[in-house]
C-alpha cells in the first residue's frame, strides 16, 4: 500500500485507540499504537513517516506488556538519546497533534 493509504488506515486506529484502552506515542520518526481488543487480546500498529511503511499485529496480553516495555525502554528511550521530539498521547491537545500530523500524508 502507498504511504497515504497507510495513513488513511492508521486514522481509523486512531480513532479506535482514543475510544479503548490504549497506548499511543509519536516520535519525529514514527507512530506507535497500542490498542486493547478484549480480554487478553491487544494490537500493536507502527506507523513510520519516512516511507509510509504500517506493520499491524495481534498480540495476547503477556506480549503485548512485553513489547510496550520495549518501545519504551528503547524506542522512545533512542529518541530521548538522540535529542529527538515525543510525545505520549494522554490527552485531547495531543491527539489533536497525531491526528493532524497523519492527515497532512493523507491527503
Amino acid at each position: 500500500m502507498s504511504k497515504q493509504e497507510n495513513a488513511a488506515k492508521i486514522l481509523g486506529i486512531l480513532e479506535e485507540a482514543w475510544k479503548a484502552k490504549s497506548a499511543t506515542f509519536l516520535t519525529d520518526d514514527y507512530l506507535y499504537i497500542l490498542v486493547n481488543k478484549g480480554p487478553g487480546k491487544w494490537q500493536e500498529t507502527s506507523f513510520v513517516f519516512a516511507d509510509g511503511s504500517l506493520q499491524i499485529r495481534e498480540l495476547e496480553s503477556e506480549k503485548a506488556l512485553m513489547f510496550l516495555i520495549e518501545e519504551i525502554t528503547t524506542g522512545l528511550a533512542g529518541s530521548l538519546d538522540a535529542g529527538k521530539d515525543y510525545i505520549i498521547v494522554s490527552n485531547p491537545a495531543s491527539q489533536a497533534k497525531v491526528t493532524e500530523r497523519i492527515k497532512a500524508l493523507a491527503s
